[in-house]
């Protein structure tokens, strides 16, 4: 990865693998649940099912995301010093929304990468919709809020169905807006506001001249621990880095009210928020280096964690750094990579997005904020898809072969000299 997709940071340097969001994967569409509580909801008791059965669609759906979950992070963990911050929900929430707009093989390339194997666009949208809809209101003691926004340039015309099912499947609104500089300030107050302040800049710098529309999502997450860390017991510990040096970090430490998992390759442990809904799983290597675990994680190994986390023994201890950790990713090299790399190009195929032109994604940026602290944990993620004109490569008439060329008058039509030229030495 090169330096410009490598992750920008900021706080503290935290390099164990925090898998915790990356797999929730919360689909939904600007729906809000509850606010963050203000205590341990310990006495609460927890959920162990959903309010229904899962459609096979909706089953499909939660499968596809694991499966470019841990896609995404094996792509994005290239660099052992760095931290990697990821919603995969609200890529694939972005991307997914873009797809609408596709056809022909930049839609099949999407489809693959987000892991919809060969499901209808109807199917993936309504399991966008129906599983949107479920899960933020899975527990009211956790705030769970996504929204969705598309930006169009003005003078431009966006496609009637395509408004019509981002509208109805995706809650997305489309705005028009004057310039390309404005369409980033218009984003960039929306998405400050859709996390609460937490991402204040989704985008930023001078935009593409021939930007023409974005579309983005953002995700909001706030919970308490269904059993609070004891303020008291967090004292300053070192905290080893990837380099192998050592940081002075404010580590939390509990003796009970988590579950566990381990192996011979790795030891990981759960913490549940609210009604036990959502939770943060962490996973550490017992040899090698998270980096590695990051980029070798497989659904079966990961099935293999979730699937066998049991309440931690008696007198079990858990320590974890308190800490705030921002990051931008540009994710357009990364999902190449994946399996769509039409879409980046100029054979892309999007003629649902913008009437009479066509376009492709420029890039798309993602922006991650994470928040772990005594009391429970906020969080926050912005992905930006940016689609440009497509520009029509230049035709070249580079005559270094041999060709026959014509003098004439152009008036009357008359030739005055002709030839063939096989070597223009001679």
């Amino acid at each position: 990865m090169t330096s410009e997709h490598a992750m920008r940071r900021q706080g503290p340097g935290i390099t164990a693998l925090v898998a915790a969001l990356s797999s929730l994967l919360l689909l939904g569409a600007c729906t809000e649940s509850g606010s963050p509580t203000e205590q341990s909801p310990a006495g609460a008791d927890s959920l162990t099912a959903l309010p229904r059965a899962l459609t096979a669609a909706e089953q499909e759906g939660v499968q596809a995301n694991t499966h470019f979950a841990l896609h995404l992070l094996r792509t994005t963990s290239a660099n052992e010093s760095d931290n990697v911050l990821l919603s995969p929900l609200s890529v694939s929430f972005a991307l997914g929304m873009t797809m609408n707009g596709a056809t022909g093989e930049t839609f099949s390339e999407m489809q693959r990468t987000l892991g919809w194997g060969s499901r209808s666009r109807g199917d993936i949208i309504a399991a966008y919709r129906d599983l949107g809809a479920m899960l933020p209101a899975l527990d009211t003691s956790v705030a769970v809020h996504l929204a969705n926004g598309i930006w169009m340039r003005q003078g431009f015309t966006p496609d009637t169905a395509f408004v019509r099912q981002s509208r109805e499947f995706f809650k997305a609104p489309v705005l028009t807006v004057a310039t390309p500089p404005l369409m980033y300030d218009s984003v960039n107050a929306w998405a400050k506001r859709e996390t609460r302040n937490m991402i204040e800049e989704a985008v930023s710098g001078p935009p593409p001249s021939d930007l023409v529309m974005l579309l983005a999502n953002a995700v909001y997450f706030a919970g308490s621990w269904r059993n609070a860390f004891d303020v008291a017991q967090t004292t300053t510990a070192p905290f080893t880095l990837a380099s192998g040096a050592t940081a002075p970090m404010p580590m939390m430490r509990r003796s009970a009210g988590f579950n566990a998992y381990e192996d011979q390759q790795v030891r990981a442990a759960e913490l549940l928020y609210g009604n036990g809904a959502y939770s943060m799983v962490l996973v550490q290597p017992k040899s090698g280096t998270a980096g590695t675990l990051a980029r070798t994680l497989d659904v079966n190994q990961y099935g293999r964690i979730v699937q066998g986390l049991r309440p931690a023994e008696a007198g079990s201890i858990l320590t974890m750094p308190k800490f705030s950790v921002r990051g931008t990713l540009k994710l357009s090299e990364p999902l190449a990579a994946m399996g769509m790399p039409r879409a980046f190009s100029g054979g892309a195929e999007f003629p649902f997005l913008v009437v009479g032109s066509r376009t492709q994604i420029s890039e798309v940026t993602h922006v991650v904020a994470l928040d772990v602290f005594e009391r429970g944990t906020r969080a926050a993620a912005v992905t930006v898809v940016e689609v440009v004109r497509t520009t029509s490569a230049q035709p070249v008439y580079n005559f270094d072969k041999p060709f026959v060329f014509f003098i004439r008058d152009r008036l009357s039509g008359t030739v005055l000299f002709t030839g063939l030229i096989n070597d223009p030495r001679n």
